[in-house]
């Protein structure tokens, strides 16, 4: 059975557009056929191996699929905005392709280190689902001295403020580095999460930097803002250990 993808992600995919802000004005003014029959509904779902996708009368086709690991440097966001560089933007590839890719999961404006950006929207779901539980691992600079009691509450786990919503995060991995130093294994991914543990047992974050995802380690000769790409296969291998399972089931 051939996959549908929504004609979003059809365009997104396609590299043709910077936004999404640009995807919905050519879908709004009609721009958009699918076996020529004007399609403006962004949610509507087809398969573009099977059927013919035209934008102003030519046919597009998508990118190939890719997946990067950056090593993100502080300053950049995971988000495109008017107002701060875009991660992706580092990458030295086409714009098109460029056009075409998102980060797995954001890593806000200070944080540092490991960052997926693919194109492939299967791979980024699966990889994010919560009931999957794939662990990220992060190390802490504190601004204070790091207490024992405050490592077995973030074991434990804490409340923090998720959505205006008061809410208690899973129990989690501390492990001491030195006194102003931890690194801290989740298996969640809420916004700024880390940061708000550590401020609710007391301290506070001086640097974050995420240095795994799964068993995937961030290469340590690869410098801030440096990246490499990688095939689908030896990514997975690289997150869920040797055994290789389709992310897709």
């Amino acid at each position: 059975m051939t996959k549908k993808i929504t004609l979003y992600q059809a365009m997104k995919q396609s590299g043709l557009f910077t936004s999404k802000k640009e995807i919905i004005a050519a879908a709004n003014d009609k721009r958009v056929t699918i076996d020529g029959v004007v399609t403006p509904a962004l949610q509507f779902q087809f398969s573009p191996t099977k059927r013919k996708l035209c934008i102003d009368g030519k046919e597009i086709s998508l990118q190939q699929k890719k997946y990067f690991v950056l090593n993100k440097p502080v300053g950049y966001s995971c988000q495109k905005n008017e107002t701060e560089p875009y991660a992706a933007t580092l990458l030295h590839t086409t714009e098109t392709v460029k056009n075409s890719l998102f980060p797995v999961g954001r890593l806000d404006f200070g944080t540092t280190g490991l960052l997926i950006i693919t194109n492939d929207g299967d791979f980024s779901a699966a990889l994010m689902e919560p009931q999957r539980k794939v662990p990220k691992t992060y190390r802490v600079s504190l601004k204070q001295k790091v207490t024992a009691y405050q490592i077995n509450a973030l074991e434990k786990g804490v409340f923090i403020a998720v959505d205006d919503e008061k809410y208690q995060t899973l129990p989690a991995t501390v492990q001491k580095i030195d006194d102003h130093t931890i690194e801290i294994v989740i298996v969640e991914g809420k916004n700024r999460q880390v940061r708000k543990m550590v401020e609710a047992v007391g301290n506070a974050t001086t640097a974050l930097c995420r240095v795994a995802i799964g068993n995937f380690v961030l290469d340590k000769d690869l410098e801030e803002g440096r990246w490499k790409e990688y095939s689908e296969k030896e990514l997975r291998e690289r997150i869920f250990g040797t055994i290789v399972e389709d992310i897709n089931n």
